[in-house]
């Protein structure tokens, strides 16, 4: 649960940021949550946002698990699962944008979306330092 939470607050910024960049906050959200309901998300509506949101936050409590998982049951450093988990979540949105043609990577450039993987891999490592003591001295 803290790596999740970890991940989800720095990834959910990021992607404020970004989207805040882009021209409207929720651009990202709404992106993600039109793929998956076949809509367009040039509007931003507030369902497709929160829908969105959910749906981003769900898939990094995933991800985090994945991450975990990797960590406690095959022994991996920290810093590599988590890139593992990254570029995981990376190759998922380009998949994802290719096969359906719509999502957070057709609307996100390729560098936005490489500075989301690193903050992802970055908030991994860091939510593992809080949820697991033992491992900060190892």
């Amino acid at each position: 649960m803290i790596v999740g939470g970890i991940t989800a607050a720095a990834t959910t910024g990021a992607l404020v940021a970004i989207g805040h960049r882009l021209g409207n906050s929720g651009i990202p959200f709404a992106a993600i949550s039109a793929a998956l309901f076949h809509r367009t998300a040039a509007g931003g509506e507030a369902g497709l946002v929160f829908g969105g949101l959910v749906l981003h936050v769900t898939v990094m409590f995933v991800l985090a698990s994945a991450c975990v998982w990797l960590v406690t049951r095959l022994r991996l450093s920290n810093l590599f699962a988590a890139a593992i988990v990254a570029l995981g979540e990376l190759a998922l949105s380009w998949v994802f944008a290719w096969s359906r043609g719509s999502g957070m990577a057709t609307i996100l450039p390729f560098g936005d979306r490489i500075v989301l993987a690193i903050v992802t891999a970055g908030a991994l490592v860091v939510g593992m330092r809080f949820a697991f003591p033992s491992l900060r001295n190892a």
